[in-house]
């Protein structure tokens, strides 16, 4: 076989499209927002029925599911990792909104107690916004940052509401922010990445 002499102008066009199709691949499945969505709204939707019906152990939904929920996760993401070739500048930049996320709601859990639950209902709300935005414009990913303004809708909503009700904007914030986009981008994904 011969050696074809390439022209130059045809080399910086394949090189361009290799780089426009690398920053268009979708760099997240939507796992995360899928799952903890869902499992947050769950928590909170069963505590808040618990609460109605007099139960007062609801709370134990939140103590058994968020550690198991937190075990999948690293499970999740530690077979995810393996599996990935290359680390992109976008999974880093979502590396450190996860982490400002997790230590800004560690922080508000830890300060329950003393802060109060709307308080600090309030401040989930808020980071589970600023979350989906932040992360829906890193991925150029419309649904994620229209969804997450319903979570600050439902932050100024929450301050209006009594305390019971905060768990219902809690759910309908995450329905909006992050499950509803969560499955868009997982649908998304398998799409561009087949």
């Amino acid at each position: 076989m011969e050696d074809k002499e390439i022209n130059p102008k045809v080399s910086l066009a394949v090189i361009e499209s290799m780089i426009h199709n690398a920053k268009n691949k979708l760099a997240d499945d939507g796992f995360y927002f899928i799952f903890w969505g869902w499992l947050v709204t769950i928590c909170a939707l069963g505590d808040y029925f618990c609460l109605k019906a007099g139960i007062a152990n609801g709370h134990w939904l939140w103590n058994i599911f968020m550690p198991l929920g937190g075990i999948v996760s690293i499970v999740y993401g530690w077979k995810e990792g393996k599996s990935k070739k290359v680390k992109t500048y976008v999974d880093t930049y979502i590396t450190f909104v996860l982490g400002a996320f997790l230590i800004g709601m560690s922080i508000t859990l830890i300060l329950m107690p003393w802060n109060g639950y709307k308080h600090s209902y309030f401040f989930l709300i808020i980071l589970y916004g600023i979350l989906s935005f932040i992360i829906g414009g890193i991925l150029h990913f419309k649904p994620l940052i229209f969804g997450s303004l319903f979570s600050f809708v439902f932050a100024i909503l929450s301050v209006f509401l009594p305390d019971l009700d905060m768990l219902l904007c809690i759910s309908g914030a995450l329905l909006f922010s992050h499950i509803i986009p969560g499955h868009l981008l997982r649908s998304k994904y398998k799409t561009e990445n087949v």
